[in-house]
């Protein structure tokens, strides 16, 4: 199987010179997490910008300093095998697919798991349990949002389990919805520049220029994450078919979900990218 098998052709991307307002928008409207970056007025490609890169850059407006230059890529021929390897190596969840320098497709990881796993019989009777994450990173349900996605950074994490007093599993936040719940707040710094022959004089009422800079800053409110987390989550027990899980995490656009024993107790995470290695196996 190649890229072309399962990619997606009809993309969405954004143009530089552009504003994280415009990635924004896009993202909303089209319910994305990361956009192939394209010059204007051409197709191509020059860079990609992802949720986190808005995050981790909060007080960056511009797009060409927002963006990851140069990105990793593939073609149409690229073998699934190849574009596996380069996702698992580099913790990559999606890759542009350029042909003659241009850009022509996405190919993600849900594309290749559904294209390989879902209506494959070996993983319709092969279950979820040797590829569940064990380690979960959980908050309690009035930790401040602010410090929960600080916890979730420094785990290395994209998503967080969210806990009450007694230890139960009563939610579930992401990295989308942290950028959806973040606020854009406006800081002004005021420097002073001096210029021309007054810029000897200490100080006085011409010899002191005010430059303001303004900056738009992504703030996330000081509320209890247990506030503003997705409550009616998607789960799966550990004895659920890969063919099932992948099924689940496509109808639901969702990466991952939590994984409960038969009394409800929390045992781990399925994330879709664990799943990537069986693509290579499947032999077509």
């Amino acid at each position: 199987m190649m890229v072309k098998d399962c990619m997606q052709s009809e993309v969405v991307y954004v143009s530089v010179p552009g504003a994280r307002e415009d990635v924004l928008q896009i993202m909303a409207e089209k319910q994305v997490n990361g956009l192939p970056v394209v010059k204007k007025g051409t197709k191509t490609l020059v860079g990609i910008v992802t949720r986190t890169d808005l995050l981790r850059k909060a007080d960056e407006n511009q797009l060409a300093m927002l963006m990851m230059r140069d990105p990793v890529t593939v073609t149409p021929s690229t073998k699934i095998e190849k574009a596996v390897e380069i996702m698992l190596n580099n913790n990559y969840r999606r890759l542009p697919v350029v042909s003659k320098g241009e850009l022509v497709g996405v190919v993600s990881v849900p594309d290749i798991i559904s294209a390989t796993l879902e209506e494959n019989k070996r993983y319709q009777e092969m279950s979820i349990s040797d590829f569940i994450r064990r380690e979960v990173i959980s908050v309690w349900d009035q930790t401040p949002l602010p410090l929960s996605y600080m916890m979730m950074e420094m785990a290395g994490r994209s998503a967080l389990v969210i806990v009450n007093a007694s230890g139960g599993v009563v939610g579930l936040i992401t990295v989308s919805d942290f950028i959806r719940l973040s606020e854009v707040t406006i800081e002004d710094n005021v420097s002073g520049t001096y210029s021309g022959e007054e810029s000897k004089v200490d100080w006085g009422w011409t010899s002191k220029d005010f430059l303001v800079v303004t900056k738009k800053l992504l703030k996330l409110p000081n509320v209890p994450v247990g506030q503003v987390m997705t409550q009616n989550m998607i789960s799966v027990s550990e004895v659920t078919s890969v063919s099932e899980v992948v099924s689940i995490l496509r109808k639901s656009e969702i990466d991952q979900a939590p994984v409960l024993s038969a009394a409800g107790n929390l045992i781990g995470m399925i994330e879709d990218r664990d799943l990537l290695k069986l693509a290579i196996e499947t032999g077509e």
